[in-house]
């Protein structure tokens, strides 16, 4: 039973990354066909300001949910809180070294 549980806490682990790169890669191309369908006419170059921020603010929000990822073994925190979103490049758990798949 406790292999079923370690399976889905490694699942829960790249779907958190997958939904983080999605929105990483593709913001920018959600917020250029936004700005150029409606915003830019209307506002100028300033209609890109509020979607890119919506998309920067994504991007924060789905790396600190991947970031708050716990370690299927000792159920803490994978990574560390600092610094933002780079200690996602950890290879292994902050307190029980168990490495990532």
């Amino acid at each position: 039973m406790p292999q079923r549980t370690e399976h889905h806490n490694w699942s829960d682990y790249r779907r958190r990354a997958r939904l983080f790169w999605c929105a990483l890669l593709l913001g920018p191309v959600i917020v250029l066909l936004v700005a150029t369908e409606w915003l830019l006419e209307r506002h100028g170059v300033h209609g890109l300001a509020w979607p890119l921020a919506a998309w920067s603010l994504t991007v924060l929000a789905t790396g600190l949910h991947w970031q708050a990822f716990r370690c299927p073994r000792c159920s803490r925190r994978f990574f560390r809180r600092r610094p933002l979103l780079l200690a996602l490049r950890a290879s292994h758990c902050r307190q029980c070294m168990l490495p990532k798949d």
